[in-house]
Protein backbone atom coordinates (compact mmCIF):
# COMPACT_ATOMS: atom_id res chain seq x y z
CA UNK A 1 0.00 0.00 0.00
CA UNK A 2 2.97 2.32 0.41
CA UNK A 3 3.33 2.45 -3.36
CA UNK A 4 -0.03 4.25 -3.59
CA UNK A 5 1.04 7.19 -1.40
CA UNK A 6 2.74 9.22 -4.19
CA UNK A 7 -0.37 8.90 -6.34
CA UNK A 8 -2.55 10.01 -3.43
CA UNK A 9 -0.33 13.07 -3.04
CA UNK A 10 -0.50 13.77 -6.78
CA UNK A 11 -4.30 13.50 -6.90
CA UNK A 12 -4.63 15.68 -3.80
CA UNK A 13 -2.36 18.36 -5.26
CA UNK A 14 -4.24 18.40 -8.57
CA UNK A 15 -7.51 18.60 -6.63
CA UNK A 16 -6.14 21.52 -4.64
CA UNK A 17 -5.25 23.40 -7.82
CA UNK A 18 -8.69 22.66 -9.27
CA UNK A 19 -10.30 23.84 -6.06
CA UNK A 20 -8.33 27.08 -6.12
CA UNK A 21 -9.28 27.60 -9.79
CA UNK A 22 -12.98 27.25 -8.96
CA UNK A 23 -12.73 29.58 -5.98
CA UNK A 24 -10.79 32.28 -7.83
CA UNK A 25 -12.22 32.17 -11.36
CA UNK A 26 -15.85 31.03 -11.14
CA UNK A 27 -18.65 33.46 -10.40
CA UNK A 28 -21.11 31.65 -8.11
CA UNK A 29 -24.07 33.67 -9.38
CA UNK A 30 -23.64 32.50 -12.98
CA UNK A 31 -22.10 29.05 -12.44
CA UNK A 32 -23.73 25.89 -13.70
CA UNK A 33 -24.73 23.11 -11.32
CA UNK A 34 -21.87 20.83 -12.36
CA UNK A 35 -19.33 23.40 -11.16
CA UNK A 36 -20.76 23.05 -7.66
CA UNK A 37 -20.67 19.26 -7.92
CA UNK A 38 -17.04 19.48 -9.01
CA UNK A 39 -16.36 21.82 -6.08
CA UNK A 40 -17.76 19.30 -3.58
CA UNK A 41 -15.83 16.41 -5.16
CA UNK A 42 -12.59 18.40 -5.11
CA UNK A 43 -13.12 19.40 -1.47
CA UNK A 44 -13.62 15.73 -0.64
CA UNK A 45 -10.57 14.52 -2.59
CA UNK A 46 -8.27 17.24 -1.28
CA UNK A 47 -9.26 16.69 2.33
CA UNK A 48 -9.15 12.90 2.06
CA UNK A 49 -5.75 12.81 0.41
CA UNK A 50 -3.86 15.37 2.46
CA UNK A 51 -5.42 14.47 5.81
CA UNK A 52 -4.94 10.75 5.15
CA UNK A 53 -1.29 11.33 4.31
CA UNK A 54 -0.78 13.48 7.39
CA UNK A 55 -2.44 10.88 9.63
CA UNK A 56 -0.43 8.08 8.03
CA UNK A 57 2.95 9.75 8.38
CA UNK A 58 2.31 10.96 11.91
CA UNK A 59 1.09 7.57 13.06
CA UNK A 60 3.94 5.62 11.44
CA UNK A 61 6.54 7.96 12.92
CA UNK A 62 5.10 8.02 16.45
CA UNK A 63 3.93 4.40 16.85
CA UNK A 64 5.84 1.36 15.62
CA UNK A 65 3.57 -1.42 16.92
CA UNK A 66 1.50 -2.30 13.86
CA UNK A 67 2.16 -2.89 10.17
CA UNK A 68 2.24 -0.05 7.65
CA UNK A 69 -0.81 -1.47 5.85
CA UNK A 70 -2.89 -1.29 9.03
CA UNK A 71 -1.86 2.33 9.52
CA UNK A 72 -2.70 3.05 5.87
CA UNK A 73 -6.22 1.65 6.15
CA UNK A 74 -7.07 3.24 9.48
CA UNK A 75 -5.55 6.65 8.64
CA UNK A 76 -7.46 6.94 5.40
CA UNK A 77 -10.60 5.62 7.09
CA UNK A 78 -10.43 8.44 9.65
CA UNK A 79 -9.68 10.95 6.90
CA UNK A 80 -12.67 9.65 4.92
CA UNK A 81 -15.09 10.62 7.67
CA UNK A 82 -13.61 14.09 8.06
CA UNK A 83 -13.65 14.60 4.28
CA UNK A 84 -17.21 13.34 4.06
CA UNK A 85 -18.27 15.72 6.79
CA UNK A 86 -16.64 18.67 5.01
CA UNK A 87 -18.17 17.68 1.67
CA UNK A 88 -21.65 17.42 3.17
CA UNK A 89 -21.13 20.69 5.00
CA UNK A 90 -20.13 22.37 1.75
CA UNK A 91 -23.32 21.02 0.12
CA UNK A 92 -25.32 22.62 2.91
CA UNK A 93 -23.41 25.87 2.42
CA UNK A 94 -24.00 25.87 -1.34
CA UNK A 95 -27.72 25.29 -0.82
CA UNK A 96 -27.74 27.93 1.96
CA UNK A 97 -29.15 25.46 4.47
CA UNK A 98 -26.66 25.96 7.28
CA UNK A 99 -28.58 26.02 10.53
CA UNK A 100 -27.73 24.69 13.96
CA UNK A 101 -30.29 21.91 13.49
CA UNK A 102 -28.95 20.82 10.09
CA UNK A 103 -25.33 20.89 11.23
CA UNK A 104 -26.15 18.91 14.36
CA UNK A 105 -28.01 16.33 12.25
CA UNK A 106 -25.02 16.14 9.93
CA UNK A 107 -22.64 15.61 12.85
CA UNK A 108 -24.92 12.92 14.25
CA UNK A 109 -25.17 11.17 10.88
CA UNK A 110 -21.40 11.12 10.36
CA UNK A 111 -20.78 9.89 13.92
CA UNK A 112 -23.34 7.10 13.52
CA UNK A 113 -21.85 6.09 10.18
CA UNK A 114 -18.35 6.06 11.70
CA UNK A 115 -19.49 3.98 14.67
CA UNK A 116 -21.27 1.56 12.36
CA UNK A 117 -18.16 1.32 10.21
CA UNK A 118 -15.81 0.69 13.12
CA UNK A 119 -18.07 -1.41 15.35
CA UNK A 120 -20.42 -2.92 12.79
CA UNK A 121 -20.76 -6.52 11.76
CA UNK A 122 -17.44 -8.08 10.78
CA UNK A 123 -17.29 -10.82 8.18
Amino acid sequence: MNRILPFVFLVSTVSLFGLSWIIIRVDPQNAHWYIFVLLVILIFLTTLGFLGLIFYFLRTRIYKRYSANWYFYTSFKMAFFVAGFLALLSILAILRLITVFNVSLLILAVILFALWSYLGKKE
